[in-house]
Parts: structure tokens; C-alpha cells; sequence
């Protein structure tokens, strides 16, 4: 008989003798020492990737939020920026002729009347300019003391340059900076004031606002005893057609345009012009005027109560008049402190007026 698919017999049990005590000990030494070596090793290679991991996302968060702060920007990111149009400079155009006619008077004309320290106090609006912004032709700005007009220069380049201003009231008979002279008639030349008011009796008036402060000024001089009287104050068209004439028929035409004006030009007709003389003393006519501690006074202190010496010694040539010490004409407090603190000799040279020797 075969043994074919049968299972062997298991061989007999042989006992083992006992391994002593040292081996065993120093084996399970030598598995203790194994086991750490594997944890120390598992430690380092988990530190290892923290690591790495840590490393990484500090490089690629702030580049994928586009906040790295002092690092190299990416290829792709520095092909787009690169890609993207430069803006091109642009040239602020030129001024055209109308903006540097209307900046002329900011930058220039009106220091002539000492800006806004002076009568002409601030400006209420920018300037306008009619005409086409190639061609201005007239220009305006009004401030609180008035109305600057100024013709453009057709060769201005910059603001502050050429063209000539004047004060629009000075044109106007109805305001109190009229300026009238030989070449400047009152328009119309028959102007007379709306309203008048008595500053020496029925007989002589002035505007309301030129006689209030005449009768201060005669207060004034009254305290410091060098009172003063009224010679002619307000004098209509006719009237001083009259007198013009009588001054012709006495001295002849040459004569009398040269201490007479003529209907139309004269400043009495305007309500705010005076002639004075000394209240008392040897001395209460026109002719010795000049002389008296009263025209002295006058000279030095008019200007405080908004008068000026209208006709001034060795003015002859602007006027077109004699030295007349008692003629004084009303301005404005204001404007007579401009004019004295400018140191302008004449309404003319303050207003930047032609001279007017002759009619």
C-alpha cells in the first residue's frame, strides 16, 4: 500500500531546555534600543515635512493674492502687466486769448487799488469777457467798491499783460467816483443829481452823502479852531453856464478854462464837489485861501472825512486847472485813504485816467 493522500504522522514533541536569564535580558534590551531608534526616526521625518509644507505656502499664498511683499513678481504676471497700454502724457492746452484777458485783472491791475485791502474790497464774481475766446473784446469784474472794465491786449501771452482798465464808476454822474475833466464832460452834459440837501443855508446843497460829510469836517475844524465856511457848493448846468461866461467876459476864453470850467464839465455840477473858505479871520475869501491855517488844516486831514484837494499845486498839466486849495471833492472815506496811502497826486493819476490839460 502507498501513503498517497494521506497526512504524515507529526513527528514526536522534543522538549527545549530553558535559555537562561541573561539572554533574555540583554534581547529585550536590543528590542527596546530598536524601538526607539524607529520613533526618532518617525519624529524627524514629520518635522521634516511641517517643514517643507510651511516653506511652501509661504512662498505661494502671497504670490496667489498678489501681496508679496518685496518678492519678484511671476513670469505671468509680468507678461500681462507689460502687455497693458502707458498712458501717453497729455499737455494742459494754452490759455486761449479770452482766459488771459480775464485773468489779467487778478494778477495785476488790481494792485493798483491796493487789492482787497483797498476800496475795491473783494471780489463778488469772476471776470467775463465778451466777445469770442479768440478775440475778447470788453471785460468786467465786479468787487464790493466797484466795477473793473479793461479792453483785452490783442498781444497779451500771459495773464498780467497789456490792455488798459478803468473803474466804471467813474464814468457813471450817478456814483460818488465820477471823475469829469476837460476830457470827460458828464453824460449826459445836462446831469443833475436826484437829490440834494442843504449844507450852508437854502442856497447851497450837495448829494446827501457829500453833505454829511462836509458838516463832520466842519466839525473837525471847528475843535482844532480853524473853522470853515462854504463858498459854492452844488451848481446846476445853467448856473455854471453863467458863471463859465462871466469868467470869459472878464479874463477872456483863455483865461477862464483855466480857473472856469465849462457847462457839462464841471465837478460842481456833480453835487460833490465844494469850495471853501475860512469861517473867520482877516482872511474869508478864495483868493487868499492858500495862506490861512485853515487850508493847512485842510490839506492834512481832509482825506478823513472822504475828501480830496482836487486841483493840487503843480497839477496843472493833469487837471487842466490852477492851484485851487479850497476846491475839495468828495470821494469816500475809503478812497480817499487810498489815495493818500498811494501817494497819487490827482484823481486822475489814481484812476489811471489821461491827463485833460485842454478840452
Amino acid at each position: 500500500m502507498t501513503t498517497t493522500g494521506r497526512q504524515r504522522p507529526a513527528p514526536p514533541h522534543v522538549a527545549r531546555a530553558p535559555r537562561p536569564a541573561a539572554v533574555r535580558r540583554a534581547e529585550a534590551a536590543a528590542r527596546a534600543k530598536e524601538r526607539r531608534q524607529v520613533r526618532r526616526r518617525r519624529t524627524f521625518l514629520v518635522a521634516a515635512v511641517v517643514v517643507l509644507l510651511v516653506a511652501a505656502l509661504a512662498v505661494a499664498v502671497p504670490t496667489l493674492l498678489g501681496r508679496d511683499h518685496g518678492a519678484a513678481p511671476e513670469a505671468a504676471p509680468t507678461a500681462i502687466a507689460s502687455s497693458r497700454p502707458t498712458p501717453t502724457p497729455t499737455t494742459p492746452p494754452a490759455p486761449t486769448a479770452r482766459e488771459l484777458a480775464a485773468a489779467t485783472i487778478t494778477t495785476a491791475w488790481d494792485d493798483r487799488w491796493r487789492g482787497a485791502k483797498g476800496f475795491l474790497g473783494k471780489a463778488s464774481g469772476p471776470a467775463s469777457c465778451t466777445g469770442s475766446a479768440a478775440d475778447p473784446t470788453r471785460c468786467t469784474q465786479k468787487f464790493a467798491g466797484g466795477t473793473l472794465v479793461w479792453l483785452p491786449s490783442k498781444k497779451a501771452t500771459t495773464p498780467g499783460t497789456g490792455g488798459t482798465v478803468t473803474v466804471a464808476q467813474t464814468d457813471d454822474a450817478t456814483t460818488d467816483l465820477v471823475i469829469v475833466n476837460k476830457q470827460r464832460p458828464l453824460d449826459p452834459k445836462t446831469f443833475a443829481p436826484k437829490k440834494l440837501v442843504a449844507v450852508a443855508g437854502p442856497g447851497e446843497v450837495m448829494r446827501p452823502e457829500a453833505a454829511s460829510a462836509l458838516r463832520a469836517m466842519f466839525r473837525g475844524a471847528s475843535k482844532a479852531d480853524v473853522p470853515l465856511a462854504v463858498h459854492s457848493a452844488y451848481r446846476a448846468y445853467e448856473v455854471q453856464a453863467s458863471t463859465y461866461e462871466g469868467w470869459v467876459a472878464a479874463h477872456g476864453k483863455k483865461q477862464a478854462d483855466n480857473e472856469s470850467a465849462r457847462p457839462g464839465y464841471s465837478e460842481h455840477q456833480t453835487g460833490l464837489g465844494v469850495d471853501v473858505v475860512a469861517g473867520t479871520g482877516s482872511c474869508t475869501a478864495m483868493g487868499c485861501f492858500g495862506s490861512t491855517h485853515q487850508a493847512a488844516w485842510v490839506a492834512k486831514n481832509a482825506w478823513r472825512y472822504g475828501f480830496v484837494v482836487r486841483y493840487p499845486k503843480g497839477q496843472e498839466k493833469t487837471t487842466g486847472y490852477m492851484y485851487e486849495p479850497w476846491h475839495v471833492r468828495y470821494v469816500g472815506k475809503q478812497v480817499a485813504a487810498d489815495v493818500r496811502a498811494t501817494g497819487a497826486k490827482t484823481l486822475e493819476g489814481f484812476f489811471g485816467l489821461p491827463a485833460a490839460r485842454t478840452y
